[in-house]
């Protein structure tokens, strides 16, 4: 059995899923790999608001501390100076 990855415009996806679901019933196809963990897979325009919301609840760095985070992760992680 081969296996094969696609980028799929976002436009035809729905046609194409619809498509590789027969060809799963039909057992022609079978699906090896969800890349995504469920974690990250958004199922409605509802969750994508939740999860805006529950991320602007988290504190965020001020800009000197991310400056800061990022001169000390360039010159340890990258060796090299950022300006």
């Amino acid at each position: 059995m081969q296996t094969l990855k696609l980028n799929i415009d976002d436009n035809f996806f729905p046609h194409f899923k619809a498509m590789i679901e027969c060809f799963v019933h039909d057992k022609k196809v079978e699906i090896v790999e969800n890349n995504y963990p469920q974690n990250l897979v958004v199922k409605s325009v509802e969750e994508v608001r939740q999860r805006v919301q529950e991320a602007q609840k988290q504190p965020s760095v001020s800009q000197e501390e991310y400056n800061d985070m990022m001169n000390k992760f360039f010159s340890e992680e990258l060796k090299i100076q950022r300006w």
